[in-house]
Parts: C-alpha cells; structure tokens; sequence
C-alpha cells in the first residue's frame, strides 16, 4: 500500500492549535496590523513608522512599533514599546475547480522549491479531504517528490469532487440541445421524443439547476468555524483559494426569443422561459459582511486565484458565465483581509504572484484609545503619510 506523505487533516476538529489572542479579558490590548504597501507591482521596504497614520473608527492611533518581515525574518524593527510579533508561516489551499489544470504541476513545484521553509505548515482542503504536511516532511522528502505528492492528491479529489457536477451539467445541456431542436414549434405543437414538450423540459430543467446550485451553495456555518480556528494559529495565516470560472448551458438568445414569441398563449411555460433564462440571476448564499469581518478578525490573508477558462462551443447551447455570487463575495474577503485577487488562465501564474506578495510586509502594533470590550467589530485604517501607493491590510477586528 503506498504511504502517504500528508496526513489526513481534521482541520475543524483535531488540529494540535495554539493561542495568541487570549488577551480579551484585559481592558488593554495590542492590535497587530500586516500592512502590504506597493508602487505599482513594486513591495516598498523603505518606509519608518513615522510614514504611517493609523486610524480605528476614524480615531487617530499611536502606532507603538514596526516590523518589516520577510518570509519569516525581521529585517527593520522600530519599537517606541516592544513586542515580540510572531512571523511563523502556515498556508492553506483551497480548491475549487471543475478540471486539474496541468499548470498546477509548475505552481506546487514553485511552492516546495522556492517558498517553504521547514517550519512552514502547510494545510490542502480540497472537494474531498483536508491534508496536513506533517513538520518532518521537507527533511525526509524531496522537493520533488513532495510536489508529485500534492499533484496526484489534487488531481485525485477534483476528479472525484467535481463528478456529481459535471454529470448534472451534462443533463442541463442535453435539456438545452432538446429544447433548441423544436425551438420552431409552439408547445402544443411538439410531438415525440424524450425533449419534445417544453411543459415536460423546462421543469427538468429547473430541477437540475437547483441540484447543481446545491452542490454550490458556500456554507457559511464552515466558514466562521474554519476562522474561528484560524483564531488560535500563530504568525501569518496565508489562504490560497482556487476557483474555476463557471458556465450555465442556456438557450441562444435567438432561439429563447422565438420560444417565447410562439407560447404567447401558454402562460406556464412563458414563465418558465423567463424565469429560466431571462430573470435568472446566481446571489450569494450567505451573509457577506459578516464573513469579512470574521476573516479580518482573526489577521488572515485571503488570496483569490480565479482560474478562467473559455466557454465550450456546443451546437444548440449558449454558455452563459454564472460565476459573478462567488467572484464578488471572495474579492471582497480578499480585499478585507489585505489579499489579493487574481485573474488567470493559468493557476501557476496567479499562484506564484499571490506568493510573492504574500512574502513581505510590515507588521504594526497600537492599543486602541478607549478600548472598550462590547463586541463590536472596529474598522481599522492604514494611509501612508504623501504618497498615492496601494495599502493591503485587514478591515478590523472584534473588541470581545
């Protein structure tokens, strides 16, 4: 039997986890910032603590210390208080994707050659599991081999993962192609076969769509559970979330038109049409803002790597893009949380810059004037005093 390199993970029950944050009994606490600053594509190193202004809710703070890391080393400290900022390292990979893109291979040779380091801890959550690298791994194994590793575990669990999908696509597309091969007749005028009355089609239709919306919907339960473990790690919390670009077979819009021309007359399936084709519109199941903030409580980075791809050509079905509920919730926790959002053909690409922005920042400590434990989320603000750059940090933090 072969023997695995990662470790089954139970990441949202089991994971061995540590405390930083046990500080909520106190009237006075220290916020930790990680502030990414650039010009252009350009990581700006060179700034003091007196470049900085700091604001909680508007309110003007004291930054008592700054320290600019990279990777896991400190290279600039300047203290009016001292700390001692935890710049440990774990990243999480997300995957949701349809198909394994080979360019994957290059991303996790990019990651093992050129990005971890041995205290790094590394956590893969795809459709199927969740994996852990144990601590030993990058001293017993080779880059290489761990790198063979994760490919074969990815593309294993997408295969798996994505199955149920791509066969409920599969039927929404042979609906489609049967709708649009009668598009010319009116519903009572269609005779035979498995797709000749639209009265027959268009609920098979719904019904298969709100099977794949199942299989889509974001549990928003999970993911105050997986913040809320990420609460208790130390250092840095990278995630990398990978998402495919997604595609709803439709009727052209030349047959839909005809269709509802032709069923003037038969209101069910004129609604239908409509509801179907012209009013459908994807939402996000689950309550945005709130998940922002529990991402940025917990001083995580969320990176989203949408991994586009071109729509199939089918004769007799329109793909229409339906990825706009997942694109606009994850940039925003992206942008909540001082990630970054990256759009790609390829996932190495995206991959690799995600990392390479990850890799530097400045981590900056204030205690909030007036503190007051009443569990309120506290909207945290970072400028660079005169100058015009792009500043990535979390939105703000629980006072519980």
């Amino acid at each position: 039997m072969k023997k695995f390199i990662f470790l089954l993970a139970f990441l949202l029950t089991a994971l061995n986890l540590s405390s930083q944050l046990e500080q909520q009994e106190v009237t006075v606490i220290n916020i930790a910032v990680s502030t990414r600053v650039f010009d252009g594509n350009k990581f700006v190193d060179n700034l003091k603590i007196e470049d900085f202004e700091l604001f909680e809710d508007g309110i003007p703070q004291k930054i008592e210390a700054l320290y600019l890391t990279n990777k896991t080393h400190i290279s600039k400290a300047e203290e009016y208080k001292k700390f001692a900022p935890q710049v440990s390292r774990s990243f999480y990979l997300l995957f949701q994707l349809l198909d394994y893109n080979p360019k994957l291979a290059e991303a996790f040779d990019y990651l093992f050659e050129e990005v971890l380091l041995p205290e790094d801890n590394l956590i893969i959550m795809t459709p199927v599991k969740t994996y852990s690298m144990p601590k030993q791994a990058l001293k017993k194994f080779s880059k290489e081999q761990l790198s063979k590793e994760m490919q074969s575990i990815v593309r294993k669990d997408i295969t798996i993962g994505s199955s149920q999908y791509k066969s409920i696509m599969r039927d929404l597309k042979k609906i489609v192609r049967g709708i649009s091969g009668h598009r010319f007749m009116t519903d009572s005028e269609s005779i035979g076969g498995e797709f000749s009355s639209l009265s027959f089609s268009l609920p098979r239709y719904r019904q298969a769509l709100l099977d794949m919306e199942k299989l889509r919907v974001v549990d928003e339960k999970w993911l105050l559970m997986f913040a809320q473990q990420l609460k208790r790690i130390e250092g840095q919390k990278n995630v990398f979330f990978f998402y495919q670009r997604e595609f709803r077979p439709e009727i052209s819009p030349a047959n839909l038109s005809r269709l509802i021309s032709m069923n003037q007359d038969n209101q069910g399936v004129l609604g239908d049409l409509q509801d179907l084709f012209q009013l459908y519109h994807r939402y996000t199941s689950y309550d945005v803002d709130k998940i922002n903030q529990a991402f940025a409580d917990v001083s995580l980075s969320f990176n989203f790597l949408f991994i586009s791809k071109e729509s199939e050509h089918i004769s007799g079905v329109y793909m229409r893009e339906q990825s706009e509920d997942v694109f606009k919730a994850f940039s925003e926790a992206a942008n909540a949380t001082g990630g970054i959002v990256n759009s790609s053909q390829n996932p190495s690409f995206a991959f690799k810059k995600a990392l390479e922005a990850s890799e530097s920042y400045y981590l900056l400590y204030y205690f909030p004037k007036d503190y007051k434990k009443d569990g309120k989320f506290k909207n945290i603000e970072v400028k660079v005093k005169n100058k015009d750059y792009k500043i990535t940090y979390r939105q703000g933090y629980y006072a519980k």
